[in-house]
């Protein structure tokens, strides 16, 4: 039988018979150590009896009282006077105690118990233990909070604990302070040191969409590797939902998920949900199988219950399943892709189904290094030109150190595609093309290391590429892999690598890039250019100055930048700009900022701040400086006590024609170590 947490010592540290024989008192093996003013024996009775600043310890537990009686014969045992038993954080306190060591029954007065994990306290004026774990409190209050005077408290007419299970209270009440607030006939909480199944706290709100509503979620702790969350929505505009989200964790670091969410929408009489799943699979080591489908019930789904960027405006969902096997020089992969455009008919939208590809690299021959990549795609849809694509693309480099200090590689290869089309479009039969290629790199790789503590790496190089030209206008056009341009471009770049050691006492050194810089340019000699994310000028041959940088100056300090600059037009091709502040694990502060010539002009900002020790806020903002206005505004407040906090978040979005405006407040209010959620372990 699982000893109970508060009084499971007393039958190993309550005199035993080895009392009797003057000879060290041990329970279980164990040595049991007994200090108090006076100790008495009477025989017959078999009755033990200690007096005047009594302390009884043994394996890490100590029990404190002014006296202790312990009748051998009968199995009771009674302790009087500043009661007060420890192990590991945990501590019951009273005035008396009485205990049968035999039926694990008893009686505490004016006790307290308390469990460190996760801060839970229970008070009455009785508390009986009826069980092993089990205890039943009349007239009694349980909180998490700490102090005389707790934040906040529940107090009930009865109160069953089981530890490390559950409790139940009947006819409880919330105080906030000495304010009552709620009244509730039957509540059950969680009372475990790791995670707790239970209920969560609900969380209410008001937004244009959904209306007036509040979400009521339960979390269950199933097993150490397995847990779920259940949220019952109650939309005064769209109805009454259910989500679930079920997650697992298997030997050998295989891990999914499944969730889902539906909803009978009022407003537009009909049934709308979601349904993902995710799954990795470790077959091996060396051979990984992963699945994430996404289902939706309609196209909508998401403009009307997204809450988040990326999510409310979504155009493209994507579902796969894949397998990828290593071997030491190759590798293998596939993959099913099933796209659903949620913008325009899927009918004519390219499915994947499947990709193969195979990998070469790294075997040698002679001199030279053979690689080759190769795939075969199957594309289908239900209107336009189907077929299947199969990509051969063998190359063999060489590497070589001329003059010493330069570095050298040269790489030729011939890339090979060939077609099988159908379709009303489609000329039939097999097609094909083939483009050589070729290229170097020269480098000259200067180091210098400063002090012991900081290295400087530059590295000027100069690069060439020379893709043949190829005739595939007549072929399928199913992406731009189809669309190989002929190019002869050379390029010449400097990077500069600053990097810093940082010893701690008794620990290894640890390294961190300080500084990485790459300006590279480059000039066409023939053939075409193309940049999907903004406009090329083809009348010049001088290709944009590119910048690449990343710094750390300081640790939880990041900034990048990358971009372009057309130095014929003298305009910014792209800027890409972000600088990011984080402390102790969370994101702080971000600053993002993105350009592109004739597509977008974007800012988004984040910042979490502390107002006081209690006080904490948030606030995000997308900019669009092309559409002349705010995307996206968020703010929230949180005020937070050592046991419980409230947050207040206030969103607005701007709408558009497919997408309305909606303005959504909300307020979420916790309470510390009422339905917490935590990692799951594998078996």
């Amino acid at each position: 039988m699982k000893p109970a947490r508060a009084f499971w010592l007393l039958p190993y540290l309550l005199f035993s018979a080895s009392l009797l024989h003057a000879a060290p008192p041990e329970a279980n093996g164990k040595e049991v150590t007994i200090k108090a003013d006076t100790l008495s024996i009477d025989v017959p009775a078999e009755q033990y009896r200690a007096q005047g600043a009594v302390r009884i310890e043994q394996d890490g537990v100590s029990l404190l009282a002014d006296s202790v009686i312990y009748s051998r014969l009968s199995g009771d045992a009674l302790a009087e006077g500043g009661v007060f038993l420890e192990k590991e954080g945990d501590t019951l306190k009273g005035e008396r105690l009485s205990l049968n060591l035999i039926s694990q029954q008893g009686e505490l007065s004016n006790g307290e118990l308390f469990v460190k994990r996760p801060n839970f306290r229970v008070r009455a004026q009785r508390l009986e233990k009826t069980g092993a774990e089990d205890y039943r409190l009349k007239r009694g209050s349980f909180t998490t909070c700490d102090g005389e005077k707790p934040s906040w408290r529940f107090e009930a007419r009865e109160v069953v604990i089981t530890l490390d299970e559950f409790a139940t209270a009947r006819d409880a009440v919330f105080y906030a302070g000495d304010i009552p607030l709620m009244y509730t006939p039957y509540l059950i909480f969680p009372v475990k040191r790791e995670r707790q199944s239970g209920l969560l706290i609900p969380k209410f709100g008001q937004s244009s969409k959904k209306g007036i509503y509040l979400d009521l979620p339960y979390y269950w702790a199933i097993n150490p590797s397995q847990e779920a969350s259940f949220n019952l929505a109650l939309e005064s505009s769209r109805g009454v939902g259910l989500g679930a989200d079920y997650r697992y964790l298997r030997s050998g670091g295989s891990e999914g998920r499944l969730q889902g969410f539906g909803i009978y929408d009022t407003g537009g009489g009909r049934f709308r949900g979601e349904l993902n799943q995710s799954h990795l699979e470790l077959l091996s080591p060396k051979t990984t199988l992963a699945s994430n489908i996404h289902l939706l019930t309609d196209r909508d789904y998401y403009r009307d219950f997204g809450d988040f960027s990326g999510e409310y405006n979504r155009q493209l969902q994507v579902s796969t399943a894949s397998i990828d096997h290593r071997w030491e020089r190759y590798g293998f992969s596939g993959e099913f892709r099933y796209t659903e455009d949620l913008e325009a008919p899927n009918d004519t939208t390219l499915q994947k189904l499947p990709e193969l590809n195979f990998i070469a690299a790294g075997s040698k021959l002679g001199p030279f290094f053979f690689s080759m990549d190769s795939g075969f795609v199957n594309f289908e849809r239900i209107e336009g030109v189907t077929g299947q694509r199969l990509e051969l693309h063998p190359r063999l480099t060489l590497y070589a150190k001329p003059a010493g200090a330069l570095e050298l590689s040269l790489y030729g290869g011939y890339h090979e595609r060939l077609y099988n089309a159908s379709g009303d479009q489609a000329s039939g039969g097999i097609e094909q093309v083939g483009q050589a290629d070729a290229g170097s790199v020269l480098s000259l790789p200067l180091e210098r290391v400063y002090q012991g503590r900081l290295r400087h790496l530059l590295i000027p190089s100069l690069e060439y590429r020379f893709v043949q030209h190829g005739r595939d206008g007549d072929l399928p056009f199913f992406d731009w892999d189809d669309r190989v341009l002929g190019q002869s471009i050379a390029s010449l770049s400097l990077a500069s690598v600053v990097t810093g050691k940082y010893s701690e006492e008794g620990g290894a050194p640890q390294y961190r890039d300080l500084l990485y810089l790459k300006l590279s340019q480059g000039y066409q000699f023939s053939g075409e250019r193309r940049d999907l994310l903004t406009l090329v000028d083809e009348g010049h041959r001088v290709a944009d100055l590119m910048l690449e940088s990343r710094a750390n100056p300081v640790k939880g300090v990041s900034l990048a930048a990358e971009g372009r600059y057309n130095p014929v037009d003298g305009n910014l091709s792209t800027a890409n700009l972000a600088v990011e502040l984080t402390g102790e694990g969370d994101k702080l502060a971000l600053l993002g900022y993105r350009h592109s010539r004739g597509e977008l002009d974007y800012l988004e900002g984040r910042v979490a701040f502390p107002i006081s020790a209690r006080f904490s806020a948030t606030a995000l903002g997308r900019y669009s400086f092309d559409k002349g206005g705010l995307l996206e505004s968020r703010y929230s407040l949180q005020y937070k006590q050592q046991c419980w906090s409230v947050i207040a978040a206030y969103s607005d979005r701007p709408g558009s024609s497919e997408i309305p405006h909606n303005r959504e407040f909300t307020v979420n209010f916790t309470l510390a170590g009422i339905g917490v959620l935590g990692p799951i372990r594998a078996f």
